[in-house]
C-alpha cells in the first residue's frame, strides 16, 4: 500500500481536498469564521513559539532593542524614516517587532508565574500586543498592514521553510454571512497570511461553491475554483516575483500624511473624475462631513498634492479627480476611505472580478479591473446586510464592493418601466435578507428607488425615507440641482416666486415663508423625516387605527412632497417593488387589497400638471387646501404627467394586472364634485398598468439599449432579438413573453462581445446568466448543456459535456435528446467521434440529420458523420444547407408528416420531434437515417435529379 506524501511547504494559500497532496498539519485553526477577531488573535498565540524561534535564529545582539532594530531594517524599512509620520500599521508592526524580540530574547526561560510583579505586566503586555497585531485591537488600532509588515514580513524574509497554517472554515458562518464586506477582509487577511506561511484552507464542497459564487476572483487566484486563466494552482501560488505597487508610486507618494486626516480623505473620497462638483454641494454632503469654511482649505491642499483639479472659471468653483487622483482612490483607497497599503492593493482588489469572459459593464469600485461578479445580480441586490449591525437601511444601488460605473446596472432597473404609469414585471426576484432596506441610484438626472414590499404604511415610508434620505440630500437634492433659496427649479423659469411656486403649485408641504433658503428647509425635513419614521416604528404592527390613518396621511404628504420637488428639480423618478412571493399575495385576499388599495391610493397623489399638483385639481375637496392654489389654465385634450414611475417585480406580477386596474379604475372615478359635474376644468389622469414582458415592451427596452450604446440593428435584427428574448426568458408555458431585466443584461454582455451583436452572439451572452434564468422552457440539466455548448470554443464530446456542464453521466443521458432537438445543435465529426457544436446558422432541422446523409444530387446518402473543420480550414465553399431546403425544397408540410411515419414505424409514438434514440449502436442509428431518407423522398412531392 503505498502512502500519500505530504508536499513540500510552499507560501501561499491553497485548498486542502480529497485528493491533494498536502496534510493538514502545523498549526491547525478551526471554525474559521468571517470575523477576524475570533480567529486571527488565537492564531497569532499558537504561531508565538515559531516566531520567537525565528527572532532567536537570527538576533545578533542578546540586547531585544538592537536585534529588534536590525531586524525592522530587513522587513520594514519604512521604519527608519524621519521625514514623514508613520501610518498606524508601520507603527503597530514596529511595536509588534519589538515585543516579540523582547519576549524571544528577555523572556526565554523564564516561568512567567516566576516573576516579579513588573515583569508578569511587561510579560502580559508584549504578548499582548503580539497577539492583537493587524486585528483593530493592537496598540494603535492597525488594520491588516500591520499584520503584513510585522508577524508575516517575519517569517516572509527570516523563516527558510514556511510555517504550515490549516485554516478550518466554518462552513454555516461562512454561508449565513449576511455584510460581504466581513468576508471580503477575512479573505484578505487569508491572502495576507500567503504572502508568509503555506496556508491550508480546509472547506466543505459545498462552502467551495459559496466562495466561488460571492467572491470568485479570490477563489480563482487563490484555491483554484473557478475557470479563470489567470488562477494558481492548487498546491501552489503567485511568484515572489509578481510584486504589489511599491511606495514610490506617485499616487500612493501623494496621498502621504492623509491617514492623520480622515476628511481629507472623505473628500477624496466622494469625487470622481468625469463630473465636477461644487464646494457648496460637498459641504452639505453628510457621506464627507466636513465644515462649509473646511471644503476650499481641503481641496487646495489636494490640488498641490496632483490629486484634483480645480475649475474656477465659472461663477462657483467646482473640483474633479486628476488622473492621479482617481488611481488614488481606486488603488489605494477602500469603500470605507481607509488608506489601503500597496503591498495590499492585489489583495483587497478584484475579489469578486468575473472569471469568465462575457460579462456586463459594471466593474469594480475602487479595483481597476472592470467585469461585473458572476453572481447574478439579483442574488447580491438581496443580500442587503443587517441593519442592525453595520449596513444601511438607504444603501446605493452598486454591486458589494462597490462600482464607480453602475451605469449599466442602473439601465438595466430602469429599462423594466413603460412610460407613465405602472409596470407589472414576472421577475425571479430574491427576497431581501432584510425588507427595511431601499436601495438608491442616480444617474443622468434619473432616480431608482428599489424596496421590497412590506405593507402598505412600511413601504410608504421607506420611500419617503430614501427620496429624502441623507444620501439623496448629499448626492441628488443639493444646492446646485435646486438653488440656494430653489431659483433653479424648472430650470430657472417660474412665473412667480420659486418658494410659492413649490408650496401653491407643486403642493410641497413643510416649505414655511421661513424656509426660504435649501439650509433651513433641509434642517426641517430632515427632522420631519426622523419624527415620521419613529412613529412608523410604533404603529407598523399596532391595531391603533386612529393613529395609523394619521400617519398614512403624513406619510403620503411627505412622499408627495418628495416626488414634487424631485420634478420641480427636473429629476426623473422609477420606484421598483420587489414581490417575491407573488403566489402568496394572490391566494390572500387581504393582502391583494392591501397592495392594490395602495397603490389605488398612492400613485395619484404622484401627478402633476406644469407646476400643478394632480392631486389638488382632481381630489382635494377640504377648502383651506383648495384656496392655497396657484391659478391655471386648463389646454384643450390636456393630461397629467406622472412625478414617479412604478415598477412592481415578482414571480407573477403580470397576474395582477386586473385587480390593480380595477383598483385605479374605482379611485380615478372619485373626483371632487366640481370636478365630475364640469363646473371646473382640470386635465385627464390616466394611469395605465403595463404587462412589461410582451413583445412591444421588449423591443422597447432593445431600441432604448440600441439608442444608448450607438447599436446600429437593422429592424430585421432587432425583430430577431426579440423573438429570441421571448424564446429565452420566457415562462416556460409561453413564449410570448419576457422577463426584461435578462434581457437588458444579455444585451449589455453582448455589446462589448461585437459591436453589432447577431442574435448568436447576444444567445451565447445569455449562456452567462443563472440556468434559471435562460431557456427556463427547458429543464435545468438541458439549459446547462445548451449553455455550455453556446460559450464553448469548439465541438465538445460527451466527457467534456459532463465535466463543463457540471452535471452527472446520467443526467447527460437523460437531456441529451432535449438539447439535440434544438434548432441550433447538430453533430459532427471529430477524429472518429461524435461531438456537439451549435452552428451559427439560424435554423436546423429540429431532429438532426447529419449533413453526409443529406440526399447527393444522385439521390444518394453515406451513413457517415461530416468531419468537423476548424472554422479557418478551407471547406470548399461547402454551405450548412438545412435539411428542409436541401431535400423538401421548403415542403415543410411533407417534411413533417414522413417524420411522423418514421417516428410510428420505429416505436409507435407520432411525436415529430424524436430524434434518433442515442443509446442505438452506430450500425442501427445508420439504418434508421436511411429508412428515414427513403420515407421522406417518397412523400416528398419532388427530389433532386
Amino acid at each position: 500500500m503505498t502512502t500519500r506524501q505530504s508536499a513540500a511547504p510552499e507560501r501561499g494559500v491553497r485548498l486542502i481536498t480529497n485528493d491533494s497532496d498536502a496534510s493538514t498539519d502545523g498549526i491547525v485553526c478551526s471554525a474559521v469564521s468571517p470575523r477576524l477577531t475570533e480567529w486571527i488573535p488565537e492564531l497569532l498565540t499558537a504561531l508565538r513559539p515559531r516566531s520567537q524561534q525565528t527572532v532567536r535564529q537570527h538576533a545578533t545582539r542578546d540586547d531585544p532593542f538592537r536585534a529588534s532594530s536590525a531586524i525592522l531594517s530587513g522587513i520594514c524599512p519604512e521604519w527608519t524614516t524621519t521625514t514623514d509620520t508613520w501610518s498606524d500599521d508601520t507603527a503597530e508592526a514596529v511595536a509588534y517587532t519589538r515585543a516579540i524580540a523582547a519576549l524571544a530574547l528577555t523572556y526565554v526561560d523564564d516561568d512567567p508565574d516566576a516573576l516579579s510583579a513588573y515583569h508578569r505586566q511587561r510579560y502580559a503586555d508584549l504578548t499582548d500586543t503580539v497577539e492583537s497585531v493587524g486585528t483593530g485591537r493592537g496598540p494603535v488600532n492597525g488594520d491588516l498592514g500591520a499584520l503584513a509588515k510585522g508577524p508575516v514580513a517575519l517569517h516572509r524574509d527570516l523563516d527558510d521553510d514556511p510555517q504550515p497554517l490549516t485554516l478550518l472554515l466554518d462552513g454555516e458562518a461562512w454561508t449565513d454571512l449576511t455584510d460581504r464586506r466581513t468576508g471580503v477582509r477575512a479573505l484578505a487577511a487569508i491572502a495576507v497570511l500567503g504572502d508568509g506561511f503555506d496556508v491550508r484552507v480546509v472547506a466543505s464542497p459545498a462552502l467551495q461553491r459559496e466562495l466561488t459564487r460571492r467572491y470568485p476572483r479570490w477563489s480563482a487566484i487563490h484555491l483554484d475554483l473557478t475557470g479563470d486563466r489567470d488562477r494558481s494552482h492548487r498546491g501552489g501560488r503567485r511568484r515572489r516575483d509578481h510584486q504589489a505597487p511599491t511606495d514610490a508610486h506617485p499616487a500612493w507618494t501623494a496621498l502621504d500624511g492623509l491617514a492623520a486626516t480622515p476628511g481629507k480623505r472623505r473628500l477624496l473620497g466622494n469625487l470622481t473624475a468625469t463630473h465636477g462638483r461644487r464646494y457648496r454641494d460637498l459641504a452639505h454632503d453628510h457621506a464627507i462631513d466636513i465644515e462649509a469654511g473646511t471644503v476650499s482649505r481641503y481641496v487646495l491642499d489636494l490640488e498641490n498634492r496632483g490629486l484634483v483639479t480645480v475649475d474656477r472659471r465659472g461663477q462657483y468653483n467646482t473640483v474633479r479627480l486628476s488622473d492621479r487622483g482617481e488611481t488614488a482612490v481606486t488603488q489605494f483607497l477602500d469603500a470605507d476611505d481607509e488608506l489601503v497599503h500597496p503591498n495590499q492593493c492585489q489583495l483587497d482588489t478584484g475579489l469578486t472580478e468575473a472569471p469568465h469572459e462575457f460579462t456586463s459593464t459594471v466593474s469594480p469600485h475602487r479595483g481597476g479591473h472592470g467585469g461585473d461578479t458572476p453572481t447574478h445580480i439579483d442574488a447580491w441586490v438581496a443580500a442587503t446586510g443587517d441593519p442592525e449591525a453595520d449596513a444601511d437601511y438607504v444603501q446605493w444601488l452598486q454591486p458589494p464592493d462597490g462600482s464607480n460605473e453602475t451605469q449599466a446596472i442602473h439601465q438595466r432597473f430602469a429599462a423594466a418601466a413603460r412610460d407613465d404609469g405602472v409596470t407589472l414585471v414576472d421577475d425571479r426576484s430574491e427576497p431581501f435578507d432584510d425588507g427595511r432596506v431601499t436601495y438608491l441610484s442616480h444617474h443622468d438626472d434619473e432616480v431608482l428607488v428599489i424596496g421590497q414590499w412590506g405593507g402598505p404604511l412600511a413601504t410608504l415610508g421607506r420611500l419617503a425615507a430614501t427620496l429624502l434620505s441623507e444620501k439623496a440630500l448629499s448626492k441628488i437634492l443639493t444646492p446646485s440641482q435646486v438653488g440656494h433659496e430653489f431659483a433653479a427649479i424648472h430650470d430657472g423659469v417660474t412665473d412667480h416666486d420659486p418658494g410659492r411656486t413649490l408650496r401653491r403649485g407643486h403642493q410641497v408641504g413643510w416649505l414655511s415663508d421661513d424656509d426660504t433658503t435649501y439650509e433651513a428647509w433641509r434642517q426641517r425635513v430632515e427632522a420631519v423625516r426622523d419624527t415620521h419614521l419613529r412613529r412608523l416604528a410604533e404603529l407598523v404592527h399596532s391595531t391603533d387605527t386612529a393613529a395609523r390613518a394619521a400617519l398614512f396621511e403624513d406619510l403620503h404628504g411627505l412622499l408627495a412632497s418628495a416626488t414634487h420637488l424631485y420634478d420641480a428639480a427636473g429629476i426623473d423618478l422609477t420606484t421598483t417593488i420587489r414581490l417575491p412571493d407573488t403566489d402568496t399575495l394572490t391566494r390572500n385576499p387581504t393582502q391583494l387589497r392591501d397592495l392594490c388599495q395602495f397603490l389605488a391610493k398612492t400613485v395619484p397623489k404622484q401627478s402633476v400638471y406644469g407646476i400643478h399638483s394632480g392631486y389638488r385639481m382632481l381630489f382635494e375637496d377640504r377648502p383651506e387646501k383648495l384656496r392655497r392654489r396657484l391659478p391655471y389654465d386648463v389646454e384643450e385634450e390636456a393630461q397629467f404627467d406622472l412625478t414617479m414611475s412604478w415598477v412592481l417585480a415578482g414571480p407573477t406580477a403580470t397576474a395582477l394586472h386586473d385587480d390593480i386596474t380595477t383598483a385605479l379604475t374605482n379611485e380615478l372615478t372619485a373626483v371632487r364634485e366640481a370636478i365630475a359635474d364640469g363646473t371646473e376644468a382640470a386635465p385627464t389622469l390616466e394611469i395605465p398598468v403595463i404587462d412589461g414582458t410582451t413583445y412591444p415592451a421588449i423591443r422597447e427596452v432593445i431600441d432604448e439599449i440600441a439608442v444608448a450604446h450607438d447599436v446600429q440593428w437593422t429592424p430585421k435584427d432587432r425583430q430577431q432579438l426579440v423573438r429570441l428574448c421571448l424564446r429565452s426568458f420566457g415562462p416556460s408555458e409561453s413564449s410570448r413573453r419576457a422577463c426584461p431585466y435578462d434581457v437588458v443584461d444579455s444585451l449589455l454582455r453582448a455589446i462589448p462581445m461585437s459591436r453589432t451583436p447577431t442574435p448568436a452572439v447576444v444567445e451565447q451572452a445569455a449562456a452567462t446568466l443563472s440556468p434559471t434564468r435562460f431557456r427556463p422552457d427547458l429543464v435545468p440539466t438541458a439549459t446547462k448543456l445548451y449553455a455550455t455548448l453556446l460559450t464553448a470554443g469548439g465541438p465538445l464530446g460527451r466527457s467534456e459535456l459532463i465535466e463543463q456542464a457540471g452535471i452527472s453521466a446520467s443526467s447527460y443521458d437523460r437531456r441529451l435528446s432535449a438539447v439535440q432537438a434544438l434548432d441550433r445543435v447538430c453533430a459532427v465529426q471529430e477524429n472518429g467521434h461524435r461531438r456537439w457544436i451549435v452552428d451559427d446558422a439560424s435554423t436546423h432541422p429540429t431532429a438532426w440529420m447529419p449533413p453526409a446523409m443529406w440526399p447527393s444530387n444522385r439521390g444518394h446518402a453515406t451513413a457517415q458523420l461530416e468531419t468537423y473543420r476548424h472554422p479557418k480550414t478551407p471547406t470548399r465553399n461547402r454551405s450548412p444547407t438545412s435539411v428542409r431546403s436541401r431535400c423538401c425544397h421548403g415542403d415543410t408540410a411533407n417534411w413533417w408528416q414522413a417524420q411522423g411515419r418514421i417516428a410510428t414505424a420505429l416505436d409507435g409514438e407520432t411525436d415529430q420531434h424524436r430524434p434518433v434514440p442515442a443509446n442505438l449502436e452506430p450500425t442501427a442509428q445508420s439504418i434508421v437515417w436511411q429508412a428515414r431518407i427513403r420515407i421522406h423522398q417518397a412523400s416528398c412531392s419532388h427530389t433532386d435529379t
